[in-house]
């Protein structure tokens, strides 16, 4: 076959061409990936797809400030009007304390164990200054609550539905509603540096399903003891959950059957229940 000279001549324009597009448009699918993913995720987020929910943060972990629960880091269950344990459980190293509450509504002590620590309600005279530590322990868990509620440095990543399966890098997570922990462990990488921080904000319940998956696992150095989980309502940790951080919900706490948390039982206005052979550690 014959080309025309200016056939020719146009066709090996087009060809010098191609190569030059082909650059143009991959520098653009990468360069909208740096802002937002198709899930709306922020930058550096990575979304699995064969689990829609499933974020991994994948930037370069920028911790919070650590919540400070100043006097109430003493206690490992703070209620505020109920405690009750129906079983077998342990608190070590930590208080127990009701406030408002009374002494008559904390149940189940024994057969529920408390090893170095003590139990201290808002009617009881036999210490002096008993109301009032309760009373500042209980003002300092509010002011922690609405200081892990309004945190925002760095920017929150938006989560929802079940975490079970993400790994977590140091920062903060928000749920407008609730969140579970179901299908799969939900893993915080503190990616060798022990002093990093988590701070979980859940608009409503948060909820564990224990057991092969359902718990909260570290890895990493990271340490219960820098994560706090600020609940908008009640929080259920549920058969067999083990668990880490410290819980500061706004309502109730529930302990079902062999669950156990390395951190703090922190209810600001409801009851902390505890089911049966279930295990409170000091972090």
């Amino acid at each position: 076959m014959i080309i025309k000279p200016q056939i020719k001549k146009t066709f090996m324009k087009l060809k010098n061409v191609f190569p030059i597009v082909a650059t143009v448009f991959v520098g653009l699918i990468v360069g909208c990936s740096s802002d937002l993913d198709s899930n709306n995720q922020p930058a550096g987020t990575l979304i699995n797809p064969l689990k829609s929910n499933l974020i991994i943060n994948a930037t370069p972990a920028i911790s919070p400030t650590i919540v400070n629960l100043k006097t109430a880091a003493r206690f490992g269950i703070l209620s505020g009007v109920a405690i009750t344990s129906t079983g077998y459980s342990t608190i070590s190293d930590l208080d127990v304390g009701i406030y408002p509450g009374l002494r008559n509504s904390v149940v189940g002590f024994p057969p529920a164990v408390i090893q170095n620590g003590s139990i201290y309600a808002s009617d009881d005279t036999a210490i002096s200054g008993t109301y009032a530590l309760l009373g500042q322990a209980k003002q300092d868990l509010a002011d922690a609550y609405l200081y892990a509620e309004a945190a925002i440095s760095p920017i929150p990543v938006i989560m929802a539905g079940d975490q079970g399966g993400n790994v977590l890098t140091p920062g903060i997570y928000k749920s407008v509603s609730s969140i579970l922990i179901q299908n799969g462990d939900l893993i915080l990488d503190a990616q060798g540096d022990s002093t990093s921080v988590w701070i979980f904000q859940v608009g409503s319940a948060l909820t564990t399903v224990g057991g092969v998956g359902g718990n909260v696992l570290l890895r990493g150095g990271a340490q219960a003891k820098n994560i706090f989980w600020q609940i908008g309502s009640s929080a259920t940790l549920g058969v067999n959950t083990l668990f880490k951080g410290n819980l500061l919900a706004m309502t109730s706490i529930t302990l079902d059957s062999g669950a156990s948390i390395t951190g703090r039982v922190l209810a600001r206005n409801g009851a902390v229940t505890l089911t049966a052979t279930n295990i409170i550690t000091k972090p």
